[in-house]
């Protein structure tokens, strides 16, 4: 198997595709969400057949890489806790300055997320410590919105849950119906509040409707009209980038 990078002008964008050659019947082309571009090709076809083939498909790869390009702008950037990096608070920049105290802790000052741990050189207990904050705020607030929208609910059957909230990668929350319990990302305090509201009604009518069937949709679109536009500002991570140009 062959395998070698190649450059291309596509309408005018220098694109780097990686060739492969192996024993396949038709040249397969994958644009690959870290932005790169694979070609596999049997070994009768020439590099000049695969390159009009590509330059032939130019719209959909140079459409793709945009598209991805997008979506690396807009997602969470690994941070290390450190004096200076900006954190997210129901939406708002918190600006993250760590102190050496006694013990460890975190709290909310004018746009600051004062840090203050034993080892201020520790990088495992600074992320450790923001996480145990971010957990305590994320229960306190949704289980306050579980609380205020329930009773809008309760003539539909749906009880006043337990509420859990722990450390998601995939999803924002989720309901067990037989456990009368919802359960809810702590990321999702990051997010501005009509994002985490959004969540919380979408949990609960789960208590009604299990799956995401029209019904659902139609309770969900009864009690928050505008739940798609909350949802697309969530999943995108919008209100992020939005702040980041607003502080250009």
């Amino acid at each position: 198997m062959q395998q070698r990078k190649q450059v291309l002008d596509l309408k005018g964008h220098s694109i780097v595709y990686e060739l492969t050659y192996k024993k396949v019947k038709n040249v397969n082309i994958r644009v690959k969400g870290d932005g790169t571009v694979s070609v596999s090709a049997p070994q009768r076809v020439t590099q000049a057949q695969i390159e009009g083939i590509l330059t032939s498909r130019a719209d959909f790869i140079l459409n793709a890489l945009e598209r991805y390009a997008a979506l690396e702008q807009t997602a969470p950037r690994e941070i290390f806790y450190q004096s200076g990096d900006t954190l997210w608070f129901l939406g708002e920049p918190l600006v993250l300055e760590v102190r050496q105290g006694q013990g460890n802790g975190a709290e909310r000052k004018e746009g600051r997320l004062l840090l203050t741990v034993r080892d201020p050189e520790d990088t495992e207990l600074r992320a450790k410590t923001v996480a145990a904050f971010y957990q305590a705020q994320c229960m306190e607030i949704t289980t306050r919105l579980v609380r205020q929208i329930q009773p809008a609910l309760q003539p539909m059957g749906v009880p006043l849950p337990g509420v859990k909230v722990r450390a998601m990668t995939s999803r924002w929350g989720s309901c067990k119906p037989s456990a009368k319990r919802v359960t809810f990302a702590r990321q999702l305090i990051e997010a501005p509040l009509p994002c985490v509201e959004y969540v919380v009604w979408h949990e609960l009518i789960h208590f009604i409707h299990p799956n995401h069937s029209a019904d659902f949709y139609g309770v969900l679109g009864t009690f928050l009209p505008d739940w798609k536009a909350r949802r697309e500002l969530l999943n995108s991570y919008q209100y992020r980038q939005m702040k980041k140009q607003e502080g250009k």
